[in-house]
């Protein structure tokens, strides 16, 4: 009878395995047809760039070509980009569409790319609202900065891997979570409430276009070994009062990374004190801890940073299966890395633009006192003293024995 009950179940187990089966590919085809009939029927938007002109605004859409998708359309360009001036962005974006046979369906767009020059002279605030009040477009929408180049061409560059740009671009920000954390997305949202709580300076990832424009536009680009032209994120724009102020290094945004946030995994290098040569520490992990030690006067700051992490790689001649080498290039890594914090606080400070969190420390645990000084932050934010303190754990040296 045991023996009985065993095989219906069993057998009940496959028919269920089989109608979920059968269910996925229902649902797999169902929405292959859905995105088909989109493409087809509408001009479905990967990407906006929004740029100044003379008369207003320049915005561009990434739109995608149907035809890239079908067998046939292997060689076909992944994306249009269509651009036009307004005096608003509604305003441009209507003349977008005007020119367009389909209409135009905003819920699938990925990424906003903001030109430098309208950053720098007119802010983000108002081109985020904007963002918000438009309903057709999702919340999720990430933010990036085009350094040296404008929105406009920045989205017309063919890319290896992913054919279209927009695409391309939020892949890359993705990845970026490993090393930056929450930093990689910010969306109209996140700006909205900086700008509310005007504690925290805003910090946006920038792109760069590495190469020539019209070397990128050029379909030879991705069909080379290597491409010529490319794009990368490069770092963190940051931002004063909502207008971009400057930009930080590779490096400095990657440290900077570390002191704001839990990282849980990223790769760093620090210099060997004794001899030349570098080390090079992976699947890192940070827990960073902003206090505020006094409660009069000029603020004192303390920042405990504590790190742990694997040795990947030491290019100065050092023998590490010896423990005490191995403390010796911890604590060599400590010294470093603070020396490093020291000067990106320093740069932040001559910048009075607080991205670290200072204020945001005085106002949870101090709340009058952060109302006192809140009008001039930026100006306080200069003179304060930052009291820095890292700490590096090795988990792991490697296997390199014979």
């Amino acid at each position: 009878m045991k023996s009985n009950n065993k095989v219906k179940r069993k057998h009940m187990k496959s028919n269920i395995n089989i109608v979920l089966a059968i269910g996925i590919i229902l649902s797999i085809i169902v929405s292959k047809q859905v995105q088909d009939t989109l493409l087809n029927k509408l001009s479905v938007v990967s990407a906006i760039g929004i740029d100044k002109s003379k008369l207003g605004y320049i915005a561009s859409l990434q739109i995608y070509n149907p035809a890239s998708n079908s067998k046939e359309g292997a060689s076909e360009t992944g994306a249009y980009t269509y651009s036009a001036k307004g005096r608003t962005i509604p305003e441009a974006m209507e003349r977008i569409e005007n020119k367009l046979a389909r209409p135009i369906f905003l819920d699938n767009t990925e990424v906003a790319v903001i030109g430098e020059e309208l950053a720098k002279s007119e802010g983000i605030s108002s081109i985020s609202d904007y963002f918000m009040r438009e309903s057709n477009l999702p919340a999720n929408i990430r933010f990036v900065i085009s350094k040296g180049v404008s929105a406009n061409k920045l989205l017309q560059i063919f890319t290896p891997v992913q054919k279209i740009s927009g695409s391309r671009l939020e892949e890359m920000l993705i990845r970026k979570r490993l090393s930056w954390g929450k930093l990689s997305d910010v969306t109209s949202n996140h700006i909205r409430e900086k700008a509310v709580q005007n504690r925290t300076e805003l910090t946006i990832p920038y792109i760069r276009m590495n190469g020539s424009f019209s070397k990128g536009t050029s379909k030879q680009n991705i069909e080379k070994a290597t491409p010529e032209t490319i794009l990368s994120i490069d770092g963190l724009a940051v931002f004063q009062d909502q207008k971009l102020s400057y930009f930080l290094s590779s490096d400095e945004s990657n440290l900077y990374a570390l002191i704001h946030a839990k990282i849980k995994k990223t790769s760093i290098i620090t210099k060997c004190q004794r001899q030349k040569g570098y080390v090079t520490w992976k699947e890192v992990r940070s827990k960073p801890v902003i206090r505020i030690k006094d409660k009069k006067g000029i603020p004192t700051f303390s920042l405990m940073l504590q790190l742990t992490g694997k040795l990947s790689d030491v290019s100065c001649k050092i023998d590490t299966s010896n423990t005490k080498n191995i403390a010796s290039l911890q604590h060599e890594a400590e010294h470093d890395l603070q020396q490093q914090i020291n000067q990106l606080i320093a740069k932040t400070q001559n910048k009075k633009t607080d991205i670290n969190g200072f204020g945001e420390v005085m106002y949870r645990k101090q709340p009058n006192r952060w109302n006192r000084s809140k009008k001039d932050w930026n100006s306080i934010y200069s003179t304060v003293k930052v009291q820095t303190d890292v700490r590096v754990k090795v988990l792991d040296v490697g296997d390199i024995s014979s």
